[in-house]
């Protein structure tokens, strides 16, 4: 069986903005650039038969070779706002098919995600590799805000998100601790099936098993406060 790693290097990241100058992916981290804690994870956990950087610019893809990552352009039309990943992940798994053969899966590893390590995903890839009729594997983190506590504004007016529970005790009135337990994705890894992705149109499929991620290595970096996070948990460990 043959996988590969894809690493999206788009530097469009709006929600962090720059960091003493350098787009997120380039901004050090601990001495070294955010991608490079990713693509040295992927390479040092020997599950991928190849890591590719899929990148947007020359400047990008030279830094990921420097780190060891292969280089895939990506087209104009994966980085615009708003483009779905589904975009690049077809184009990229369709080029493979026709010209280089085919690997049967993939991970998408992301570069907010700095503190996932090797061993999170050899773990990770025998739980995918360990369960029948599964299409895809996902990392998630307990959700510290609970969607049954959430609302939404209509009209002036607020809605509970989740308008569940009985009539005397809705969720929203309910204890945390008694509600369901709750996820959320991170930016930690995907792993998928490449005919699937190629026949269904979709990353995730039908059937996605988690991988369940704590403390630093479910950080994911999207905010300049969750930037600040990381450079804390990297001077910890100093």
């Amino acid at each position: 069986m043959s996988v590969c790693a894809f690493i999206p290097l788009r530097a469009g990241g709006s929600r962090v903005g720059l960091i003493n100058g350098l787009d997120k992916e380039r901004a050090i981290l601990g001495g070294k650039p955010l991608m490079g804690w990713t693509i040295e994870a992927a390479i040092e956990s020997r599950i991928f038969d190849g890591v590719y950087a899929v990148v947007a610019s020359e400047r990008h893809a030279a830094l990921a070779a420097s780190f060891g990552a292969q280089i895939i352009k990506r087209p104009e039309y994966t980085v615009l706002p708003g483009s779905p990943d589904i975009e690049w992940v077809e184009f990229v798994l369709k080029k493979f098919k026709s010209d280089y053969g085919r690997y049967d899966a993939f991970s998408i590893l992301r570069v907010t995600s700095p503190f996932r390590t090797a061993a999170h995903i050899q773990e990770a890839w025998q739980t995918f590799c360990s369960r029948l009729g599964v299409d895809s594997l996902r990392t998630v983190r307990k959700v510290s805000e609970h969607p049954g506590k959430q609302w939404v504004i209509r009209q002036g007016r607020l809605l509970p998100l989740l308008p569940m529970g009985s009539e005397e005790q809705p969720w929203h009135s309910s204890a945390t601790q008694d509600l369901f337990e709750c996820y959320v994705q991170t930016a930690g890894l995907e792993m998928a099936w490449s005919e699937m992705v190629l026949e269904t149109g979709t990353i995730a499929g039908s059937n996605v098993v988690p991988y369940i991620l704590e403390g630093a290595a479910a950080l994911d970096i999207n905010t300049p406060a969750d930037w600040k996070a990381a450079e804390e948990i990297v001077n910890d460990k100093v």
